[in-house]
């Protein structure tokens, strides 16, 4: 087994995130022991079933060496929780919601309970207000007017808040609003104030209907949502400037696109999907749930033998190790399938323990691409960056599909079989086509569909959906990766403020240089002195995080080292579309713009990911919030909580969390100790 020895900072991020915590609140466990007990309770489920050829302890054994290896990372949910009293290990739900105040088991506030229990084990949930009656439209109980959907979402958002403020993990939620429905306008700004509903991410979930309008310059039907019938007509291009103008000033809302979504919907027998998880990536029926987790793709390349690198000419020292690849992939989705059954669903709220055993829906996703791609010397968002990614994901889509299918010769398939698009009587899934043609030879052996497809169609499939990409952020983070889920890295070196440190030079904050370890290690490779080094990386810092335009970085670094801010938009578009083919959910991505975008670019991005394929879109124009999640010049800034360790206050030896007593701290694992002078 490979020995991964995480960063300090990965490592407190990680015990801080995911370690279980003593009466006092202080987490008592290192990385390992984080990793052996998630591990130890997913394998658990293999008692479930008659023996595959290996025991739940041997099974255990490889979970843990995958995770440790850094080759696979579950959802935060998943190491926050297995073992624990809650022991809810999905990340992502939706629930559906009623045009009722009370009485149904759907009803708006019924549910608001519902997602409020969900809420406090650690989950985000999504919601469609689609079926809420218009603002201003009569009640005939009380004579009075409705007030709309938006009305409710702020109740949602409050309670959210005030549900945050006990501590723990923040709430998140998504909003979706169909494009025909009559109060539209006002959710398209419902967010144009920032400060304003803080737990929603909003999206609007668009239609081929509409978008053809659009295209067409026609009127586009609002329609009441309790019969159909058509409320206004109004101009379908005033619509979708609305929406544009809204996502150009401040990235919401988003966009889901509901009929390509559903066009691929696994169990179209059983409901219409109307809603996704906070992120965007899940698209899930009512009372559904998924588990996810990413295969670090960063760990699945290998040296060339016999290479010799040139600083004349650089030539990939790396390429995908599809070997090591498939194997991650078939042990991962083994993995997710464990974690349907070994999950503690929410007791009070039947529904979800339902929904995801009858359809077991599992979110396998990907992290470190543009890692990847900086390794085999392949530019992100090129033609061949489309391509590799294409092949990468159709090599894990039919992985996933293989393993799901061995798991259902012993296991079952899922129950929701019959009437889906893999019905072993009527099987109407077919072998997706890439949107860019699979010519270059990457290494990559043939994959045989047919014979997948003749054992789907006699043994059944055991997921009804496999397949996602999610944003990955902490785990990617804890992984060491420059590029989080399939995102382009964000910038090769920028300045970063953190408090860690900060006390003992008499300031509140303290300025630490990051700088991609990939890019830092090429420039060494290609002779530059470490003065010359340093005058790279601060013109790199003034440039936004790009190292293009910089005559003192060798050409060949700059056409590969691409940051996320050097793309086009329609580089984007496509890069997540190339993948989007083989993803039987959708992909949580950002299309990035530089600040002097226009309005009728974010217009035309929207309209290539509609034509493309794309299931949804989220896009964002530098520096058009005040508050995001990383900005490249001023770098993100931490927030002081307590209970919180540093880098510094973990075991050296171990990673475990230092106990302090009496000026002298101990190590409760490896009894390392040092004392204070």
């Amino acid at each position: 087994m490979k020995i991964t020895k995480l960063n300090k900072n990965a490592a407190a991020i990680m015990v801080n995130r995911y370690s279980l915590r003593d009466e006092s609140g202080h987490p008592v466990e290192s990385p390992a022991e984080i990793l052996m007990r998630t591990a130890r309770v997913v394998a658990e489920a293999e008692n479930n079933y008659r023996s595959s050829g290996a025991t739940s302890i041997e099974i255990r054994e490889k979970f843990f060496e995958m995770l440790y290896e850094m080759r696979f990372m579950p959802n935060g949910r998943t190491m926050a929780n297995a073992g624990t009293k809650y022991g809810q290990l999905a990340n992502c739900f939706v629930l559906p919601v009623e045009d009722d105040l009370g009485k149904g088991t759907d009803s708006i506030f019924s549910v608001l309970r519902k997602a409020i229990l969900v809420l406090q084990t650690g989950g985000g949930v999504g919601f469609s207000f689609g079926r809420i009656r218009p603002k201003d439209a009569s009640i005939s109980t009380t004579k009075g007017k409705t007030t709309g959907a938006v009305s409710f979402i702020k109740v949602y958002d409050t309670a959210f808040w005030v549900i945050g403020q006990g501590g723990g993990r923040r709430s998140a939620a998504m909003a979706v609003l169909p494009v025909w429905h009559p109060d539209i306008l006002e959710f398209v700004k419902c967010k144009s104030e920032e400060g304003q509903i803080t737990n929603f991410n909003i999206s609007v979930g668009i239609t081929d209907e509409f978008m053809k309008a659009v295209k067409k310059d026609d009127d586009f039907t609002l329609r009441h949502p309790e019969n159909g019938e058509m409320y206004k007509m109004i101009p379908a291009r005033e619509l979708f400037s609305a929406i544009v103008d809204s996502a150009y000033k401040n990235g919401e809302p988003g966009v889901l696109f509901l009929d390509t979504a559903n066009a691929s919907n696994p169990v179209p027998h059983l409901y219409k999907l109307e809603a996704t998880n906070p992120c965007g990536e899940q698209f899930l029926g009512p009372y559904e749930n998924c588990c996810l987790g990413s295969i670090n793709l960063r760990e699945h390349v290998k040296k060339f033998s016999n290479h010799k690198f040139s600083n004349s000419q650089m030539k990939s020292q790396y390429m995908v190790d599809w070997d090591k690849l498939a194997e991650t992939v078939q042990l991962a989705t083994r993995f997710l399938d464990n974690v349907v059954d070994a999950n503690k669903y929410v007791t009070a709220v039947p529904e979800i323990e339902e929904a995801a055993r009858r359809v077991r829906r599992i979110g396998l996703s990907v992290m470190g691409l543009s890692d990847l791609m900086y390794m085999v010397n392949v530019r992100y968002g090129s033609a061949k960056g489309q391509e590799l990614a294409s092949q990468i994901m159709e090599f894990i889509r039919y992985y996933a599909m293989k393993s799901s299918v061995e798991l259902a010769k012993i296991r079952g398939p899922f129950p929701g079989i019959v009437g889906s698009i893999y019905d072993p009587q009527n099987m109407t899934w077919s072998v997706p086509k890439p949107l860019i043609a699979h010519k270059t030879n990457f290494g990559r052996s043939q994959l045989d569909w047919k014979s997948l497809i003749k054992e789907l169609k006699q043994d059944g499939i055991r997921n009804g959906a496999q397949t996602t990409i999610a944003p990955t952020g902490s785990i990617a983070t804890i992984s060491g990766l420059e590029g989080y889920g399939c995102e382009p890295v964000f910038a090769l070196s920028y300045t970063r403020h953190t408090r860690e440190g900060a006390e003992r030079e008499g300031k509140e904050w303290r300025e630490m240089y990051y700088t991609s370890e990939l890019f830092s290690k090429l420039l060494i490779a290609h002779g530059l002195t470490k003065s010359q080094r340093n005058i790279v990386l601060e013109k790199v810092r003034k440039n936004g995080g790009s190292c293009q335009g910089i005559d003192e970085v060798p050409k060949e670094i700059r056409d590969v080292y691409v940051v996320s801010s050097d793309l086009a938009a329609s580089e984007h578009v496509r890069m997540q579309a190339s993948m989007q083919r083989w993803i039987d959910n959708s992909i949580s991505k950002t299309i990035n713009f530089p600040p002097n975008a226009r309005p009728e670019e974010i217009a035309a991005a929207y309209q290539l990911g509609w034509a493309t394929g794309l299931k949804g879109m989220t896009v964002y124009v530098e520096g058009s919030r005040q508050q995001v999640v990383l900005e490249k010049k001023i770098g993100p800034y931490e927030t002081k909580t307590e209970k919180q360790v540093t880098s510094e206050e973990l075991c050296p030896e171990c990673g475990t969390p230092m106990r302090k007593e009496e000026g002298c701290s101990t190590c409760p694992a490896c009894a390392y100790s040092k004392c204070d002078k």
